[in-house]
């Protein structure tokens, strides 16, 4: 498999995030373009304003609200719809560089598409990932991160406030109050990251990120994979039989088959083959 050159791994560690220049060709952009603009159309699960749940809740839904193509979609659980969306689980190079970070004992924990139109009152946020269970969560710089993100964009942000993805760089190794929601894109130290269609970032959970605003005049589009150690649990839910039957051995170990009837809390916490089958093609 291959590896991070020594810069970017020690960008990653210090900063929270890497950049990936075109990692997807034109082609695979018009794609993975087009499969957005008919995922919207199906039934999927889609962001719940019930005020009975807290934020950040999915529903199944028929389609997306907005069945323009430019409007916005937020859908999760991407693997059914497609097996090109089944590749990129484990596509090189940015798997190969997220197992340099992250080591073996990993699992896919989350497919999202994401769509955000232009608009003049969307003002952006800031978040970190894992909500209040991992909000205060952090690990040493240098050492294994606890979940990654590979958001893979599908749409340019080359200029700023294109809904460009905002990072704070280091604040994932900062203790930063969980109370604290008065951070916004335009924050003292917030980076707005610019990069073509193709391009991939590639950050840890604990990283405080979110949307720019969006004064562009096109939709950003992306879609995202987040990956976990293996002792957490997941969002998405369990993949059926029916999706792992389009996998390969390493996909299907990726999304929680781990080749026998396991229970947490026997001696051993990953399979006995574990590094074997993530290293595999």
């Amino acid at each position: 498999m291959l590896k991070l050159e020594p810069a970017l791994k020690r960008q990653f560690h210090t900063d929270g995030y890497i950049v990936l220049k075109g990692l997807l060709s034109e082609s695979e952009i018009d794609h993975f373009n087009g499969e957005l603009d008919r995922i919207r159309r199906l039934p999927g699960y889609e962001p719940d304003n019930d005020p009975r749940f807290n934020i950040g809740h999915y529903s199944f839904v028929d389609h997306a609200k907005d069945l323009d193509p430019s409007g916005f979609m937020d859908r999760r659980e991407l693997l059914d719809y497609s097996p090109h969306l089944i590749s990129l689980i484990d596509r090189a190079p940015a798997f190969d560089y997220l197992v340099d970070l992250m080591g073996p004992n990993i699992m896919l924990s989350m497919t999202q598409a994401i769509v955000r139109p232009p608009s003049d009152k969307f003002r952006g946020y800031i978040h970190t990932d894992g909500g209040e269970s991992l909000r205060m969560t952090r690990v040493a710089a240098g050492e294994q991160p606890i979940a990654v993100k590979i958001m893979y964009m599908l749409s340019d942000t080359l200029e700023e406030d294109s809904g460009n993805l905002t990072v704070f760089p280091g604040s994932h190794v900062m203790q930063i109050p969980h109370t604290d929601r008065t951070m916004t894109p335009y924050s003292i130290g917030a980076v707005q990251l610019k990069a073509k269609a193709g391009d991939a970032v590639i950050f840890t959970h604990s990283l405080w990120h979110g949307p720019s605003k969006n004064l562009s005049d096109h939709s950003r589009r992306l879609l995202l994979y987040n990956y976990c150690q293996m002792w957490v649990r997941s969002y998405d839910s369990n993949v059926p039989e029916s999706i792992l039957q389009r996998c390969s051995p390493r996909q299907r170990r990726l999304c929680g088959d781990l080749g026998y009837e396991f229970r947490p809390g026997s001696y051993f916490y990953v399979p006995v083959d574990q590094e074997e089958v993530i290293s595999s093609t």
